[in-house]
């Protein structure tokens, strides 16, 4: 099965509407999810661009125009990335302020309900145009996603950056979304030290979110290949770790495992080790990135409550173990005992 994630939903619309319209009398539930076949991935359901145009003021072009750029591109196309990766102009790829946020949100939003966010840190001495494809591809799923910077992303300043923009745009009538953020569905999402940076963060706001905004609760985190200055222990919320068989600077067998997976004890999480992805492959794109289909189902799943996504996750036959795009793929004993 290789539909996109779009007609899926789509169907699913169509048909709850049909429901709907004909009433109880024909014992009609909610739409079934598409069946997964054997030997179905992930990637081949959810790496498709989503239904909504994206909105963004961000500005991004070919990192080279740098040399702070040149490098980075050359870094990632040693490491084999598909796509020229991308840049902004902040500090020191350019001469914009080194510290701010990115935010890309569907263009669509204002005939939208208030949308899942997502706070998307990048890694250490990153540019946010890297994580420009990405930003884009789970805004294009429905998803309002904000991209902090300052250069190190190592700590947790930087999620909490991100989520004071998502509440102050929230709150502002000005702004196209105001009352467009669903902070009830609050994830963190980073690569590398921004991985790490976003497991800081969701160890510390769950206790005083009611305080922050009485809507906001900390519903996820998407860990890529990240840093080491992070413990699972201290995580409370699902959390899916994703590392590649290709790194050689977050390596899956390391702190991934000892220390975060591991010691992952008091809510669910996954960790799944994709074959032939580098530490650089969360930059490409879509396709080049061979997990960004897993990513998106995972917050397809646990933002959205899609079925056919619950099925890479979720109960004895997860599909997500047989996933012929990665190396190994666990779960923990909380995440065993969901569904």
């Amino acid at each position: 099965m290789t539909r996109a994630i779009t007609w899926r939903r789509a169907a699913a619309t169509i048909t709850a509407a049909i429901a709907v319209t004909a009433g109880s009398a024909l014992g009609a539930g909610p739409a079934a999810a598409d069946e997964i076949t054997p030997g179905t991935t992930a990637q081949s359901v959810f790496e498709s661009t989503g239904p909504h145009e994206v909105s963004t003021a961000a500005r991004v072009g070919p990192c080279q125009q740098s040399l702070a750029g040149m490098i980075a591109h050359l870094t990632v196309l040693v490491s084999g990335n598909m796509d020229t990766l991308q840049c902004t102009a902040a500090f020191p790829y350019g001469l914009d302020m080194p510290v701010g946020v990115n935010t890309y949100y569907p263009a669509d939003i204002a005939s939208m309900g208030a949308a899942p966010l997502i706070v998307l840190t990048g890694g250490i001495l990153s540019n946010p145009g890297n994580y420009d494809s990405m930003a884009r591809f789970f805004t294009s799923h429905g998803f309002v996603v904000i991209v902090p910077f300052d250069f190190v992303n190592s700590l947790p300043e930087m999620p909490t950056l991100g989520l004071a923009a998502a509440i102050a745009q929230n709150r502002d009538a000005n702004s196209p979304l105001f009352g467009k953020v669903d902070l009830s569905r609050t994830f963190f999402a980073g690569h590398s030290a921004g991985g790490a940076a976003s497991m800081q963060a969701a160890a510390l706001f769950p206790p005083i979110a009611g305080a922050i905004d009485p809507n906001l609760r900390i519903a996820g985190v998407l860990a890529m290949a990240p840093g080491p200055v992070a413990v699972g222990a201290l995580v409370d919320v699902p959390t899916f770790y994703l590392t590649g068989y290709n790194d050689i600077v977050v390596p899956d067998f390391a702190w991934v495992r000892w220390w975060q997976y591991n010691l992952h004890l008091n809510a669910p999480a996954w960790i799944a080790d994709a074959r032939g992805v580098t530490h650089f492959g969360p930059v490409d794109g879509p396709e080049g990135f061979r997990s960004s289909g897993a990513a998106l189902a995972w917050l397809e799943y646990m933002a959205f409550g899609d079925d056919t996504a619950e099925q890479f996750f979720v109960g004895p036959d997860w599909k997500l173990k047989d996933d012929k795009s990665f190396f190994s793929v666990e779960r923990n004993a909380l995440a065993s005992g969901l569904g």
